[in-house]
């Protein structure tokens, strides 16, 4: 006789086994009898686990967020200047997208699904990169060594090139440059990105 699973283990279960769809076909291209076959429950079973699809799809997405206390370590794990921290910020914030492609995919069928959901989710997974370099510029501006630039503009400019960074590393080539190429990707494009900015690059 095969054993029931529990309440909380048949949640995850619906959780993981649902994201792919997501990821594949969007929050709008996936049937709740779909997600339910998928799932290998019944939809009244779903039902009882996540009343709508799109809780089910917003309780997916929210298992993506990276934890403001990796931010934290990131942080203070090293020199404290704006280029060392934006770093070792940007390497954990990456890491945290290429660990499951397919929340790269679910943000790109986003874009297109127009969900107001996703859109205000990843608009806050983003947002620990945004302040702190729109509140590190703004002090940098006020001790002088920095031209006058838009605080938001060079953020979102710098959200730009790290989305390609997590684009190549999710969906062109998987598991093949590793920690270590992270790492030196995120280092060259931190420094472009600093001398763009009029700013010191990283010593390697």
């Amino acid at each position: 006789m095969k054993q029931r699973l529990k309440a909380e283990d048949r949640k995850t279960s619906i959780l993981e086994r649902s994201k792919g769809l997501f990821a594949q076909k969007g929050l709008h291209g996936v049937s709740v009898s779909e997600i339910a076959e998928e799932c290998k429950v019944s939809p009244a079973v779903l039902y009882q686990h996540f009343p709508s699809k799109e809780m089910l799809y917003e309780a997916v997405i929210q298992g993506f967020a990276c934890k403001r206390d990796d931010y934290v370590d990131a942080v203070l794990a090293g020199p404290p200047d704006f280029p060392n921290v934006l770093y070792r910020m940007t390497v954990v914030f990456v890491k945290s997208r290429i660990a499951d492609p397919d929340l790269v995919r679910i943000e790109l069928r986003a874009l297109i699904d127009n969900s107001d959901v996703s859109e205000q989710f990843f608009i806050n997974h983003w947002q620990g990169l945004t302040d702190y370099i729109q509140f590190s510029l703004k002090e940098i501006q006020q001790s002088g060594p920095l031209q006058d630039i838009d605080g938001r503009i060079a953020a979102l400019s710098y959200v730009g090139l790290v989305r390609e960074i997590v684009l190549a590393q999710s969906l062109q080539y998987p598991n093949q440059t590793g920690e270590l190429g992270v790492e030196y990707l995120v280092k060259n494009t931190l420094n472009l990105y600093l001398r763009g900015l009029g700013l010191e690059p990283l010593q390697w």
